[in-house]
């Protein structure tokens, strides 16, 4: 066994210390540390950081700025430990619950593409080495509520910020368990940003005799097929609504732009067509009963007096019942 100590050779005051790094820490023969010292380019221009809340001053004094770290910043990071995207999947946001439990509770299917919500969210789970050889399985859910975030927008933003909304939803997911995983703050100081981040983990020793053996007759097998099932820690998860430093997230500074680059997950063949087919009938509404075609503000009256969306007639019906 050999022991490693983390915190001695990258002290707190030079160099911000990710994950489980601040801990002591015995390792076997058959495995080895990989520490990653990262360095985030603390420029607002060169894109690993972002101005969150600009300098101020107040009767309490000088306020220095405070940056927080883009999605390209913690993808540098994610790499550095490791971590790989396990899952994504797209679940249904909060405003279309309501949606939901009204048609089940009428033994009704739900019907998507007749309204006008155009809300989104995502689950991404993460896989993460863990100095104890073990591997944290990390689940976060991200909502993005369209009227939220479109107001501050130019209409050519708004275009493009629809255009690409599942993939924008998906990668803001994957750095909210980013950041859970790697305990990183929702924003950092100057000076803070100026050291460099290490992230440490364990790999098989290759330098082992039985390891290097098992390397090789097995170098095409999985690791898990290699050194047996690799256990979970545990499981986190994050869920929506978000709290308020992830909240602010969704109208930060960062470049929207960031996020559109085919690095994610498209959206399924069948959610597609439930966008578009949302794209195509928001404005038609129709008749939970008879399927007759009513008016938007006939659909959203119903509802809210009837909790299921009725024309004219057949609300009457339900009142002399």
């Amino acid at each position: 066994m050999n022991i490693l100590t983390i915190s001695e050779k990258y002290p707190a005051e030079q160099y911000n210390l990710l994950g489980n790094t601040d801990v002591m820490v015995e390792i076997p023969d058959i495995k080895s540390p990989v520490i990653q010292v990262v360095q985030i380019n603390y420029n607002p221009q060169k894109g690993d950081v972002y101005i969150q809340q600009k300098e101020y001053q107040d009767k309490d004094g000088v306020h220095p700025a405070k940056y927080a770290i883009t999605k390209n910043g913690l993808n540098k990071l994610a790499d550095g430990a490791g971590i790989q995207m396990v899952c994504s999947e797209h679940v249904i946001p909060t405003t279309c619950q309501k949606c939901v439990a009204v048609n089940q509770g009428a033994g009704k299917v739900v019907q998507c593409g007749n309204c006008k919500n155009k809300d989104v969210a995502f689950r991404v789970t993460i896989s993460v080495p863990q100095l104890t050889g073990e591997i944290l399985m990390v689940q976060d859910t991200h909502e993005i509520i369209v009227d939220n975030v479109i107001p501050t927008m130019t209409e050519k933003q708004k275009k493009e910020f629809m255009k690409h909304l599942p993939q924008i939803c998906e990668a803001k997911a994957l750095n909210g368990a980013i950041r859970t995983a790697l305990h990183i703050k929702g924003t950092y100081l100057l000076e803070e940003l100026q050291k460099p981040f290490v992230v440490a983990y364990l790999v098989p020793n290759l330098n082992h005799q039985e390891v290097k053996e098992a390397a090789i007759k097995n170098m095409f097998q999985s690791s898990a097929n290699l050194f047996g099932h690799t256990p979970s820690v545990q499981q986190i998860e994050t869920k929506v609504p978000k709290e308020a430093v992830i909240e602010a997230e969704a109208s930060d500074g960062e470049n929207i732009d960031a996020y559109i680059d085919d690095t994610y997950k498209q959206a399924s063949q069948q959610e597609q067509q439930i966008i578009e087919r949302t794209e195509e009938n928001r404005n038609d509404f129709y008749c939970d009963k008879c399927g007759e075609h009513i008016s938007e503000r006939v659909w959203d009256y119903s509802v809210e007096k009837f909790e299921r969306p009725l024309c004219y007639k057949c609300q009457k019906e339900v009142l002399k019942r």
